[in-house]
């Protein structure tokens, strides 16, 4: 746990400073190296010197409680900087009892209690051109509406979650909603979360995207399994430390129930067989650049005992170039044992995929996002995707921001691609 005494509230924060230099101090390697992500999650955390999970999205209540400007945390919400990378990798708080003032005094050591309740609101409402369906235009608004929410409950432990108050017209529900404990075995760099998130966090949290458009390879449906590269329950641990004095590595182990986040059946299980997946992945970082691999691994049985074995491989990058150019995407490789549940004798199914991205600050108020997106799975050449994504973001004020973005597909035409899909999105997105 990093531990300041520093309590004020500009810019300049002391917190910040001391924040900064702790991470420094503890995770970074080099005198002259900023604060870098590294390890994304496992039990909750995101990244503060390699990668600590990140699912957590723009949380205004963040910005209240500290009585900071969004962009201390935000390159533009709901990316997050290097630091704001640090501070969710830090439990979402700069130091134990740095919220002291706005504590609800008890007269009990064993009871923290905010003075207000943490919540936070994000909504997101578009206009939509699409030639992928009948309707060639639609009017999207909202789209979504978010309830956010997360606050320390110990001086390591804290918690964050956010329902889905309205999701294309219908309540959504609970999706992220995690403890996390930050150096859970004593001064250790070893971080823990438990909850549901995405097994993909700990690479590019989807959540976190500047694009309406997705991350295709993650939400690509290859398997009639419950297994997807986006939401289950999870149990997660991340550790980080220095190899060399140039060197840092982190290590990220998950395991998960396999089948997403549906409700349980009548016994009272989420789970839907007796098998748990595994995931992992090892990071690697000189400066802000940063280099890794992910693996994933797992089984089904569906109703009738017909089994399913899968994983998916591949490597994670995320660069700097010329100081304000991030350059980074993530390809996987996977196999399907039986992804149809058919015979014994049913071939297996092979994909790749992945993406890319650039994204591009210009000014105080612009933001530049540009992301490749490539399925490719054999025998199911309806599934392939081709697709370039060019979006401008300008931000009105720092929780309120409009977009225009085009996705152009560049796949070629074929009986199961008669023709090209092309969209366009204009967007509002303001959270409070």
């Amino acid at each position: 746990m990093i531990s300041c005494t520093y309590m004020m509230v500009k810019p300049d924060d002391p917190r910040i400073v001391c924040l900064k230099d702790a991470i420094k101090r503890r995770y970074l390697v080099g005198k002259n190296i900023r604060i870098k992500s590294f390890i994304v999650s496992l039990f909750a955390i995101f990244i503060a010197t390699g990668f600590l999970s990140g699912m957590a999205e723009a949380i205004p209540l963040f910005a209240r409680n500290y009585k900071l400007s969004c962009t201390t945390c935000h390159i533009g919400f709901p990316k997050l900087n290097s630091f704001g990378e640090a501070f969710a990798g830090n439990g979402y708080r700069f130091s134990e009892g740095d919220l002291a003032e706005q504590n609800i005094e008890t007269g009990d050591d064993k009871l923290q209690l905010l003075n207000h309740l943490p919540l936070a609101i994000r909504a997101d409402s578009f206009f939509r051109v699409r030639n992928d369906t009948e309707t060639n235009t639609d009017i999207q608004g909202p789209f979504t509406i978010k309830i956010l929410s997360s606050a320390p409950l110990t001086k390591n432990i804290s918690y964050y979650f956010y329902f889905l108050f309205d999701e294309r017209g219908d309540v959504g529900g609970v999706e992220d909603a995690f403890i996390h404990l930050n150096d859970a075995y004593k001064d250790v760099d070893l971080d823990l979360r438990f909850g549901q998130f995405q097994v993909t966090d700990v690479l590019f949290p989807r959540e976190q995207r500047l694009t309406f458009q997705d991350f295709t390879y993650y939400v690509t449906a290859i398997s009639d399994s419950g297994f997807r590269l986006t939401y289950d329950r999870i149990v997660e641990a991340t550790y980080n430390f220095d190899v060399t004095e140039n060197l840092g590595m982190g290590l990220v182990a998950g395991v998960a129930n396999g089948n997403g986040i549906g409700g349980a059946d009548s016994d009272r299980n989420f789970d839907s067989d007796n098998f748990k997946n595994f995931y992992g992945k090892v990071d690697f970082s000189v400066g802000e650049q940063n280099l890794g691999v992910y693996a994933y691994s797992g089984r089904e049985n569906n109703s009738a005992k017909i089994r399913n074995e899968f994983f998916r491989i591949g490597p994670v990058f995320n660069f700097w170039l010329f100081e304000d150019w991030n350059l980074w995407g993530n390809f996987l490789y996977g196999k399907d044992s039986n992804p149809r549940f058919g015979p014994a004798t049913v071939d297996d199914t092979r994909s790749w995929g992945g993406f890319a991205g650039v994204t591009k600050k210009f000014g105080e108020d612009w933001l530049l996002s540009l992301l490749y997106n490539r399925v490719k799975v054999y025998g199911r050449q309806d599934l392939d995707a081709n697709t370039v994504t060019a979006n401008l973001t300008y931000y009105l004020m720092r929780n309120l921001k409009l977009l225009a973005e085009v996705t152009a597909d560049i796949e070629s035409t074929n009986r199961f691609h008669p023709e090209k899909e092309h969209t366009g999105v204009l967007g509002i997105v303001l959270a409070y």
